[in-house]
């Protein structure tokens, strides 16, 4: 079946907008000039992984190339009104709490650290290395090579954050919050998984430096572009975090083993000990760069940012590198598998585990009913009892020798 002409026409105009020719962009996706030729042409469709490379090369989302639906975030566009829908999502966090709080159940947060002192680039450093240290004093041994998932579970039992990945209004990237009684960070569910990643981490260091006393909603984030000193800090914040400076450094140390990145025309890639330090020649930088943005899961900007904020890159190579796609730094058949399963699960809502915990808790110990679960869920209350049961009666099909919790 051909392809939509809705979806070839989106494809042709990231095309037009990021590269000078359909040839330059078949190389810069890593897509054959013939797939896409006949792709374009409607005689093939295109396949998930080829719209994923697709939009992350035009900064869109995937849903935006298959619909239209979304916002292209390299296009002008109006502001979205989302006033109402903020409040209304917040006002369900809040009750959540202040439920749990009237019942007894709700610990008391610990409390924050004032901000370190400083520009907002350095406290957001200072503030992240912080972050770091407690990660690591509670078991978390490194930030490279952590999935999102993981990352925000260590989030919400290290600093008692309510995490959750969910659609926003607006496709904002994310929000957060913090009361007396609850500190919430929500990032939005997108095929983009490394402005996901790096949306949750900014919207954790305004938590941590106290900035959300009143809801704090990131839309469209620029990171380097910011004006405002609380989204600077959040900024730095966030790169210092996601990548820390210690972990950077060991790498440029330590000898690894990566396929050396070629260009189109040259001789096969070949596979080399490399050290990931980047000051080395260029064909051994390339693929010491491209495993570390696959390690920290970030995107090629952030990190020729970092290293060149460190000392590791200078001007010239940081514009260079800042360009290169998802599709160049995980390339080969592991590397493409590896950027499918990101963006799948970038894709997928995630529940704030802490917080559902708690009010299901109080509902098995008969404080409480279902209702504030179920609100908080935006589920009926009665489909909620149903899968309830549902999912006992599996379990009691499957394990007859384990206890089972009768709702």
């Amino acid at each position: 079946m051909a392809m939509d002409e809705g979806v070839i026409d989106r494809v042709r105009s990231v095309i037009t907008r990021v590269s000078s020719s359909q040839a330059a962009f078949s190389e810069l996706v890593g897509i054959s000039a013939d797939k896409l030729s006949k792709s374009l042409n409607a005689v093939r469709r295109f396949t998930s992984l080829e719209l994923a490379l697709i939009a992350d090369a035009g900064d869109v989302s995937v849903d935006w190339l298959l619909t239209g639906r979304t916002r292209e975030p390299a296009l002008p566009a109006v502001e979205p009104s989302t006033g109402d829908e903020i409040r209304a999502l917040v006002d369900r966090y809040a009750a959540a709490y202040e439920r749990l709080r009237l019942l007894g159940r709700r610990p008391p947060l610990p409390r924050l650290p004032a901000p370190p002192a400083g520009s907002p680039a350095a406290a957001g450093r200072a503030l992240a290395e912080r972050a770091v240290a407690a990660l690591r004093e509670h078991g978390v041994p490194r930030l490279g090579g952590l999935p999102t998932a993981e990352l925000a579970a260590a989030v919400e039992q290290v600093f008692a954050v309510d995490v959750a990945v969910t659609a926003l209004p607006g496709g904002a990237d994310g929000l957060a919050w913090q009361s007396p009684h609850g500190r919430l960070v929500l990032a939005n569910v997108t095929s983009q998984f490394t402005r996901q990643r790096f949306a949750l981490a900014h919207a954790l260091g305004h938590v941590l430096a106290g900035d959300a006393e009143q809801p704090l909603l990131d839309q469209h984030l620029t990171p380097g572009r910011q004006r405002a000193g609380l989204e600077q800090r959040a900024d730095a914040f966030a790169a210092a975090f996601l990548m820390p400076a210690d972990e950077l450094h060991a790498a440029a140390a330590t000898p690894v083993t990566a396929p050396v990145s070629v260009q189109p025309g040259a001789p096969a890639p070949v596979t080399e000990a490399v050290s990931a330090g980047l000051r080395l020649s260029a064909p051994v930088a390339d693929a010491a760069f491209a495993a570390l943005v696959g390690l920290f899961g970030v995107s090629a900007g952030a990190m020729a940012a970092r290293l060149r904020g460190l000392g590791l890159l200078d001007a010239a190579r940081q514009a260079e590198l800042s360009l290169w796609t998802a599709a160049r730094c995980q390339h080969g058949p592991a590397g493409r598998a590896a950027l499918l399963a990101r963006l799948g699960a970038a894709q997928a809502p995630r529940l704030p585990a802490r917080l559902v915990g708690e009010l299901f808790g109080a509902y098995a110990d008969g404080a409480t009913t279902l209702l504030p679960l179920a609100d908080l869920l935006q589920t009926p209350v009665d489909d909620l009892f149903a899968a309830l049961v549902a999912e006992q009666a599996a379990g009691r099909r499957g394990y007859a020798d384990e206890l089972a919790f009768l709702p």
